[in-house]
């Protein structure tokens, strides 16, 4: 009877294994189409996700856009596809752009779907901000500009320590010399 058990189980988790890989290849392989536009105050994006190999919309899949930062990606928005495979989002016109032409890169993204693999697509949008160049900034205490008076009393000082600590090391000399002199009868 034992060993019943044991093939029963085996066969079980062998059923379970192929169960699991075939619910993987079912995912199916997902196209996003992305259009931009924009109303008075709102970015607006447009995301249609279709099937690659039959060209369908794909319906019920969460959709998540991001908008490109300087280290990574900002998330700006979530949808779900309808019957269409169509979801839209809006964001902000004040999202100030991500390069020096103007330019906002938007990202779709399907992760972690029971449904499609893994994908994303980006487009460009314009920013209706200016891109902030870099400016010089004024003399202060905590920048790298500081004022000169700062710089002049910060050398006076280390220059002081260091003079003292000189003055101590010909101190710390002189009695060493003294110490080495003998007298003779």
């Amino acid at each position: 009877m034992r060993v019943n058990q044991k093939h029963t189980i085996i066969l079980f988790l062998f059923f379970l294994a192929n169960t699991t890989l075939f619910a993987q290849d079912e995912k199916i392989s997902g196209n996003i189409v992305l259009q931009m536009g924009a109303n008075d105050s709102m970015h607006v994006v447009t995301a249609t996700l279709t099937n690659i190999a039959t060209k369908q919309p794909v319906k019920a899949v969460q959709l998540t856009f991001y908008v490109q930062r300087t280290f990574g990606l900002m998330k700006v928005a979530d949808g779900t596809t309808d019957s269409t495979g169509i979801t839209s989002a809006e964001f902000p016109l004040t999202i100030p752009p991500g390069d020096p032409s103007g330019k906002i890169t938007v990202v779709a993204k399907v992760e972690n779907s029971d449904v499609v693999n893994d994908t994303s697509f980006s487009t460009l949008a314009t920013s209706k901000i200016p891109y902030q160049q870099s400016k010089k900034l004024a003399a202060s205490i905590a920048g790298s500009n500081a004022p000169l008076w700062l710089i002049i009393a910060f050398t006076l000082t280390v220059g002081t320590v260091w003079l003292f600590f000189a003055y101590v090391l010909y101190l710390v000399y002189l009695i060493k010399k003294s110490a080495v002199k003998s007298i003779h009868n």
